[in-house]
């Protein structure tokens, strides 16, 4: 399938499940695993509108490089047919719009014959200290005459430029890709805090105060899990980590300087202890109602980063490198070479819970939600548009048949928050406008849910 058919194939079929490559589950058993790498820097090369919070702000240096990590897998059977294929783009990007996903399969285009650009997903690291992708998301974001006048670029101008960068990763990583193996490990990082806090009169508000008398409680949970995939080559030599941790990419406060946010940290931590060519793809779970800070005793967190004479960030960038370390000779001593590896994409048609209903912001067409579903040997992957609440990203994986299940946000495109019943009846940010509702995420998990089980007969 070449971009052309992807791009026409797009919102045309719902409820429709494909099975890259096809073939039973004996053949995936019978198959070795391709893994390829690649990584791209995505730094606007000149000023650009950052996105992430209300207010328009033109870029005026560069506090860290913006990056995009590629991982390309392949299942191949000894007669050398192709089993299950996916490239994965992990993008230091506020989210992956529906045109920046086209914009990349349209970039790669025919370069990759043997590979079906349908499995093909962006996802992002929602830092709120990257570029526009696009322009008339959110008017006050959008670049006026007198700023393109001065060199500032445009959405459009930089989703081009992205889209060219991220294309020739992908290209660099299926053509890279050699014989490997995998293994995975679970342990615990507490980085991201549930941001949605109850007050006495029953409302509810994303970031309020916390200590005034009416505070009440906070609202839902936190997922604390770290969950780890590790890649080897032939000589069980480790060459890459996918990290995924229930938290957006947004301890940085404002300013105007691009950064990846907390995951530069990541990426300096991993490559001082195992290796500058180790890559790091980032991925964010269901964080829809979190935040990289606590409220209530955040003030002493900040107080011990300092005493040891480090920034929160690079706490956070410590936190989850310790976790790597604690499980890094489990998982070197369990990779498997021969994992079953399968991929689905499927479009479902998800309710809205009321389509006049306007967003905060314009969201992408969420008739069909497009979910990708991987399975890698015991772990199971899948992907979501919406900025998910935490507790749907908790019963999925309560739900999976997979030993470990990584939920991972901001996927594809773009369909704004799921918030649940009790945020909506709280209200607040997050939880006032909103395109699918409670109602569309019941039936959202259970399409996830159903995509996941299905790839263990």
């Amino acid at each position: 399938m070449n971009a052309k058919q992807v791009l026409a194939g797009m919102g045309a079929i719902v409820f429709c499940v494909s099975v890259a490559g096809g073939g039973s589950g004996d053949e995936h058993s019978a198959a070795s695993l391709r893994v390829g790498w690649a990584q791209t820097e995505i730094t606007p090369p000149r000023p650009v509108s950052i996105v992430g919070f209300h207010g328009k702000r033109i870029s005026t240096g560069v506090r860290d490089p913006l990056k995009a990590t590629v991982l390309a897998l392949e299942s191949v059977r000894p007669d050398g047919q192709s089993v299950a294929q996916a490239i994965l783009v992990s993008c230091d990007l506020l989210w992956i719009r529906q045109d920046t996903q086209h914009a990349v399969a349209e970039a790669i285009g025919d370069r990759l014959a043997d590979f079906d650009l349908d499995n093909l997903v962006l996802n992002a690291t929602h830092t709120h200290q990257g570029p526009a992708t696009e322009s008339g998301v959110y008017e006050p974001w959008d670049v006026s005459s007198e700023e393109r006048a001065r060199g500032v670029m445009t959405g459009e101008e930089y989703r081009a430029f992205f889209a060219e960068r991220v294309a020739q990763a992908a290209v660099q990583a299926w053509q890279q890709r050699r014989t490997g193996g995998t293994s995975w490990a679970l342990d615990q990082a507490v980085v991201g805090f549930n941001r949605r806090f109850v007050y006495s009169d029953g409302t509810a508000k994303m970031l309020g105060p916390v200590n005034a008398p009416e505070f009440d409680c906070i609202e839902g949970v936190e997922d604390h899990g770290l969950g780890l995939l590790f890649f080897w080559n032939e000589e069980r030599q480790l060459t890459g980590i996918v990290v995924n941790v229930a938290s957006p990419a947004q301890s940085e406060q404002g300013g105007n300087l691009i950064s990846a946010d907390f995951w530069h940290d990541v990426r300096d931590e991993i490559a001082s202890r195992y290796g500058a060519d180790v890559f790091v793809f980032a991925q964010c779970g269901a964080a829809g109602d979190i935040y990289p800070q606590g409220m209530f005793r955040h003030r002493a967190e900040l107080a011990m980063a300092q005493r040891k004479g480090i920034t929160w960030r690079r706490e956070i960038g410590r936190r989850i490198a310790d976790g790597v370390d604690r499980v890094f000779s489990v998982a070197e001593s369990s990779i498997d070479m021969t994992p079953d590896f399968q991929h689905r994409v499927v479009r479902a048609d998800i309710p809205e819970t009321d389509p006049a209903r306007p967003p905060f912001y314009t969201c992408d067409p969420v008739k069909p939600v497009v979910l990708h579903a991987i399975r890698l040997g015991e772990v199971a992957v899948i992907t979501s548009p919406f900025e998910l609440f935490t507790d749907y990203g908790i019963r999925i994986q309560a739900r999976s048949k997979a030993v470990l299940t990584l939920v991972v946000q901001l996927a594809r495109h773009h369909s704004g928050y799921l918030p649940t019943a009790r945020a909506v009846a709280g209200g607040g940010y997050s939880a006032d406008k909103f395109v699918v509702g409670p109602e569309g995420a019941a039936v959202f998990v259970e399409e996830c849910v159903a995509a996941i089980n299905a790839l263990w007969p």
